[in-house]
């Protein structure tokens, strides 16, 4: 009998080729663990040898003249302009100070309500005073009691961080005596304090959370770099991995889709008033499910009888007046009409996800709960989200039938960023509730349409249609699905009811279905109205000296399929305005109370240019703090409504850059049976564009409307760019190889940035509801990791 004994010899050869195979990924972690004990515990290296931590009692801590206790451990901001607490110490270097919460909380305060809020997230400014003989070249200096005070720079300290508490003194490096922790916070402002360590020693911790993202940010790195497997890898919507790894993607989403419930369960009426101030009422889409279910289309709100008796109640001048004798019921965009307040946003969430939430939790609570705008907005970005990627991959498997799981994987990223849907995310209000609903429905409906063919790009070419919309030569060839025309058809027509311009959007349905309406299976009138040339099927077939048969009405069943839910939905949306407003037409938009009386109001056409400007090309504005990124100045005159946008389209997603290619890649495009989809694509792009910027002015959160639509064609330019650079690879001339590879590498670049501005200017301090006022923790912990 022959026994196999494996020699050391083989059995190393074995492992090293094992360790070659996971070379990179052995680099990557050790590259984390490095960086973890090195930079992330750069407070520990340099705190050792520092002298001994040293709490500073009572009897040294004196506060300022602008601070009062107001509670057990809890003190008041009364005066910002004297709020410090003052630390004698010895003169002595001091190189971290710890800030101490203690036991203090919003129960403890002795003031409560609006007008006296609780910071559990203040920001401090930690001055450093030296002796009066100190030698010291600070440009930032003052004299007060012999003390020479430096100072230092504004941090936030967070409850929930503990990395916050403690600070460095950035202020002077030698010895001092004294140290001025100043308060940066508004006039009524409490919060925590308990007391201060002095040269306290930062520990030495591994963070997972820190790990987790670095592996996560190598794991990006190495599986999208230009050598990557991923890129051999054809797209196989049938592969069981690649669908895990597509549901997988979906996962964090959820998680923070079930934080967002959370949250909103423990959260009260979003209605904010303030003295002589417009009324803010964020429930405004709860309210109008409200009015739904009790068969009223007005909001069950009260109204000034001013209002009722006014002239001309739109007057903004007026409506000032009226804010000035303390009047609380006006109601900041809500639409006024005939004595009620109208909802104008869609009402299609309404019906969609409101009134059914109302109408089954009545059946255990008296009335019903209202759902929570944040609940309603991440719900319709989880749909978007999961249509949106799904969208890529029927995208990739109609037109580029070879294109790698690589190439879909970059363009699933693009998409995702590109769309802006993280905006929305980031401030889950009912402003943002119309729009996220209507990218849903808009990826929904583009997902139906590009489903409901079942043979190749290339199925019409030849073949006799019959009624049913298949090929008598091949009945397997083109055979159309009359229930997801009929689906995408419903999807498009609802995005009516809740952002109207993405109703255009339903021109998607020419490109898609040109194949279908050159052979006369779809919209066969308008077929028949083609050049001989450009159409397909049993047009083509037929002789040139034979006459063909009108037959106008043949394709009246998928006709009828695709018009009449969009007919019914429009219906239903136009006897909504007659309701309300009594005109099919009229949406109420010019009817709300804003800064200007829109019933009079034309928008100044000498401020498109601007507008256009920013949105497109205006960069975000570098800062020497984290994030290094704030929004830019984009003054606009004469005045539009505009809003601090983070940046240009080109900046924030520049994979849209890749549209300039387009021309010289048209053959491709047009070999690949996309160039119909990219040509509409940036037509309603430009056009979304100049009608936003017209009409709505200048707010990031506009641009969802368009920037969508730029990025479709960019994403339809990755795998049209990989296939050239898979071809010119194969060729043995070095300079063509090299060209290769490196636009393959431009176009990873360019994604990656997409990412890396997008993940950056979530962390924005300066736009509208940034992370440190919506989730603090996540922004200090991150700050945390880059602050030193």
């Amino acid at each position: 009998m022959n026994c196999r004994t494996s020699s050391p010899a083989g059995s190393h050869a074995s492992v090293m080729r094992r360790l070659a195979r996971h070379r990179i990924g052995l680099l990557a972690a050790a590259i984390i663990i490095l960086i973890e004990i090195t930079l992330g515990n750069l407070p520990f290296w340099t705190s050792i040898g520092a002298p001994k931590p040293t709490a500073v009692n009572d009897t040294h801590v004196m506060l300022g003249a602008g601070l009062v206790e107001s509670g057990d451990g809890v003190l008041r901001v009364t005066d910002p302009t004297a709020a410090y607490i003052d630390v004698s110490v010895a003169d002595e270097q001091v190189r971290y100070v710890r800030y101490d919460f203690g036991g203090g909380s919003p129960r403890k305060a002795s003031e409560h309500g609006e007008s006296a809020k609780f910071s559990w997230n203040p920001r401090v400014r930690l001055d450093a005073g030296t002796a009066d003989a100190a030698d010291t070249t600070d440009a930032a200096v003052t004299t007060d009691d012999s003390v020479r005070w430096h100072t230092g720079r504004v941090v936030g300290v967070s409850h929930g961080v503990k990395a916050t508490h403690v600070i460095r003194n950035r202020a002077y490096d030698g010895d001092v005596v004294r140290l001025r922790l100043w308060v940066q916070e508004s006039s009524g402002t409490q919060f925590a304090f308990h007391r201060i360590v002095v040269n306290v020693h930062p520990s030495f911790r591994i963070s997972p959370v820190r790990i987790l993202v670095m592996a996560a940010v190598a794991a990006i790195l190495i599986a999208l770099r230009p050598r990557s497997r991923l890129y051999a890898m054809p797209l196989d919507t049938a592969d069981r991995r690649q669908r895990l790894a597509l549901a997988a993607a979906v996962v964090p989403f959820l998680v923070a889709f079930g934080f967002t419930i959370w949250s909103g369960i423990n959260q009260g009426p979003q209605v904010f008033h303030r003295p002589f101030a417009y009324t803010y009422d964020m429930d405004q889409y709860a309210r109008l499910g409200d009015a739904l279910l009790h068969g009223r289309p007005w909001l069950d709100l009260p109204v000034p009888q001013e209002i009722m008796n006014a002239s001309d109640p739109y007057d903004v001048a007026f409506h000032e007046r009226l804010l000035a004798t303390g009047t609380n019921e006006v109601y900041w965009d809500h639409a006024y009409f005939n004595g009620h307040w109208y909802s104008y946003f869609g009402v299609v969430p309404a019906l969609l996800l409101f009134v059914p939430f109302q109408a089954i939790t009545s059946l255990w609570i008296s009335g019903g709960a209202w759902l929570p705008a944040s609940v309603a907005t991440v719900t319709f970005l989880i749909g978007f989200l999961v249509f949106g990627l799904l969208l890529v991959v029927r995208l990739f498997t109609r037109f580029f039938p070879t294109a790698s799981v690589g190439s879909t994987v970059l363009a699933m990223i693009t998409f995702a960023c590109g769309s802006n849907a993280w905006v929305l995310w980031m401030r889950p209000s009912f402003y943002e509730i119309p729009t996220a609903s209507a990218l849903m429905f808009t990826m929904m409906g583009l997902w139906f349409w590009l489903g409901a063919r079942s043979g190749g790009a290339d199925a019409y070419e030849g073949g006799v249609p019959d009624d049913r919309g298949a090929f008598a030569d091949d009945s397997d060839a083109g055979r159309l699905s009359r229930a997801r025309i009929a689906a995408g058809s419903l999807c498009m027509a609802l995005t009516l009811g809740c952002r109207m311009t993405f109703i255009f959007c339903a021109l998607f349905f020419l490109p898609i279905f040109a194949d279908e309406i050159r052979s006369g299976l779809v919209l066969r009138p308008i077929g028949m109205l083609l050049p001989r040339r450009w159409r397909l099927g049993s047009w083509k077939t037929q002789a040139r000296g034979r006459r063909v048969p009108p037959h106008v009405f043949a394709s009246w069943r998928n006709d009828l399929v695709a018009l009449l839910p969009a007919f019914m939905v429009f219906a239903g949306l136009l006897w909504y305005n007659l309701w309300r407003f009594g005109s099919l037409l009229d949406f109420g938009n010019d009817y709300q109370f804003t800064v200007v009386d829109l019933t009079r109001y034309r928008e100044p056409l000498v401020v498109l240019p601007q507008i256009v400007g920013y949105y497109l090309f205006q960069p975000p504005r570098l800062t020497g703090t984290f994030p290094w990124l704030t929004v830019p100045y984009t003054p606009v005159s004469p005045w539009q409504y505009h809003e601090r946008i983070i940046g240009g389209l080109f900046w924030m997603i520049p994979v849209c850059l890749l549209v300039f290619l387009i021309p010289p890649m048209r053959h491709a495009l047009r070999r690949h049976r996309a160039w119909g989809l990219t040509c509409m694509s940036l037509m309603l792009g430009v056009f979304e564009l100049l009608f936003v910027s017209y009409k709505g002015g200048l707010d990031w959160r506009y641009a969802c409307d368009f920037s969508w639509l730029f990025t479709l064609p960019g994403i339809l330019m990755i795998p049209i760019m990989m296939e050239w650079t898979r071809t010119r690879l194969m060729l043995e001339s070095p300079g063509i190889t090299r060209t290769a590879r490196m636009a393959r590498a431009a176009v990873i670049v360019l994604v990656l940035w997409t990412l890396f501005m997008t993940v950056a200017s979530s962390f924005m301090t300066g736009r509208a509801s940034p992370l440190i006022t919506s989730n603090p923790v996540v922004f200090y912990t991150v700050q945390s990791w880059f602050v030193w």
